[in-house]
């Protein structure tokens, strides 16, 4: 029962030194040749818009698309061309 024991014990700390903090992966930012290339396609994909609005909701539409293709950019800074950064 002892043995037992004492292996249990010596797995359990295995795996909590196993769960230390993991090493940083670098600066995580948007990679803005893919950036351009995703606003672009958003905005390819709209349906054609009324010739006249009272609102200003395609100001919306066109900051929503820039929103999401920066979030869809975004990968580590090791990974992007130098070129797009």
């Amino acid at each position: 029962m002892k043995i037992i024991n004492i292996v249990l014990s010596v797995i359990t700390l295995t795996l909590l030194v196993g769960c230390g903090k993991l090493p940083s992966e670098g600066v995580y930012t948007a990679d803005q040749c893919m950036r351009g290339e995703l606003f672009q396609n958003c905005l390819k994909a709209l349906p054609a818009g009324p010739k006249t609005t009272m609102y200003n909701d395609w100001d919306e539409v066109v900051a929503q698309c820039e929103n999401v293709a920066y979030y869809q950019s975004k990968r580590y800074e090791r990974f992007i061309k130098p070129e797009c950064r």
